[in-house]
């Protein structure tokens, strides 16, 4: 797909590229008469045919459509310019942690704390309102303003109560490093596969390093089902060890072990927050961070879904990404206080209904996971079905 930049789609002159991935590309957007800024999620050319396609694309706009939460991102409307699939969202100047980590190395465990408390307090919205698991919660998908304000980001492979399902039997879906144990082996997910998630996403600011590691698909999931990750404080002195008991707690394979739900790991950062901070203050600094944040996320095409791989660093590393947030999860989009004056809950164009009611194969295929030769086997074999869908 060639670039749209200088085009229009409805009212919105697209004016740069934000960011591209597996599914679509994100413009920044200018409404022609309001001259408010906003980014602009557009479907690629040759997907506009994939029924699957269309189907994530128009179900994450209504997902988030639906969803009012000052740390989630906003969808203002969808629409259809002549084969152009999009929809049009809140533009938020930041970058994402992930962003933050390449360029710091590590985060301070303050900034961690505040940043893993907000989104928790999002997902544990999206879980009790939108009844979803957003199922691709990392580093990449958290969106950070220089005055710490979170922006959850993409839920285009969030599972929705009630909803069919679109992933292929015995696949898994999301960023292998951030996969639960649960989802490995198959089972029925709930907001605590995100927790997890979210307590890896901690470990990997606070340290530089994730948990898990593994040379192949086999290696890295029998690491996730089977291997012990070491302490965060013994790879940063400098992390409270009440910080690393919620860490150990948010990734416990055994989910009776594990957190509840996200409300529950809110908690418990707010809590450390209250009693490690001078008077007791719970709430987010005051002050910018030390680093201004760029307005712009830099344009970075970070995974090779064809390759099957993902590039940090200068490392690559097998991985299950899927990534269909149209930017790689280097969006920046976000509030816009300014926003149109639009429908609160908008919806779909009618051409987009056909494909939402139904479940057809994708032609993405993400690589089935199977356990490393002779290593101990679970009581379940981890092999993931339809029913986490």
């Amino acid at each position: 797909m060639g670039s749209m930049i200088g085009q229009r789609l409805g009212a919105y002159q697209l004016e740069a590229e934000l960011g591209r991935g597996s599914m679509g590309i994100v413009y920044l957007a200018r409404h022609v008469t309001q001259g408010k800024t906003f980014a602009i999620k557009v479907l690629l050319d040759a997907l506009v045919t994939d029924s699957s396609f269309i189907t994530r694309f128009t179900r994450e706009a209504r997902i988030v459509s639906a969803l009012h939460h000052p740390n989630l991102v906003s969808v203002y409307e969808a629409g259809r310019e002549g084969e152009s699939l999009y929809f049009v969202m809140e533009y938020f100047p930041g970058a994402t942690a992930g962003q933050l980590l390449r360029e710091r190395k590590r985060l301070p465990y303050g900034e961690v704390v505040e940043i893993a408390a907000q989104t928790a307090d999002a997902l544990a919205y999206a879980h009790a309102a939108g009844r979803l698991v957003h199922r691709d919660i990392k580093p990449e998908n958290i969106l950070v303003d220089r005055w710490r304000r979170v922006k959850v980001l993409d839920f285009g492979l969030a599972r929705i109560e009630g909803l069919d399902t679109i992933t292929r039997q015995g696949t898994v879906v999301g960023s292998l490093y951030y996969v639960s144990p649960e989802q490995l082996l198959g089972r029925k997910l709930d907001g605590r596969t995100d927790v997890y998630a979210l307590g890896v996403s901690m470990y990997e600011m606070l340290t530089g390093q994730r948990p898990y590691r593994g040379q192949t698909l086999p290696e890295m999931s029998d690491a996730i089902l089977y291997g012990a990750a070491t302490p965060p404080s013994k790879l940063e002195p400098s992390i409270p060890r009440s910080l690393e008991a919620i860490i150990a707690r948010a990734m416990a394979r055994d989910l009776s072990q594990r957190y509840a739900n996200a409300g529950e790991l809110l908690t418990a950062l707010r809590g450390l927050q209250a009693a490690l901070a001078p008077g007791g203050a719970t709430t987010a600094p005051t002050q910018p961070m030390a680093t201004p944040v760029a307005s712009e996320a830099p344009k970075v095409n970070e995974y090779d879904v064809r390759a099957g791989r993902e590039r940090r660093d200068g490392r690559e590393a097998q991985d299950t990404q899927i990534d269909l947030s149209g930017a790689n999860g280097q969006t920046p989009i976000a509030p816009d206080t300014n926003a149109p004056v639009l429908t609160a809950r908008p919806h779909l164009p009618s051409a987009f209904q056909p494909a939402l009611q139904r479940t057809l194969r994708t032609s993405l295929r993400p690589t089935t996971l199977e356990p490393a030769p002779n290593s101990p086997q679970p009581n379940h074999s981890p092999r993931p079905t339809d029913s986490q869908d």
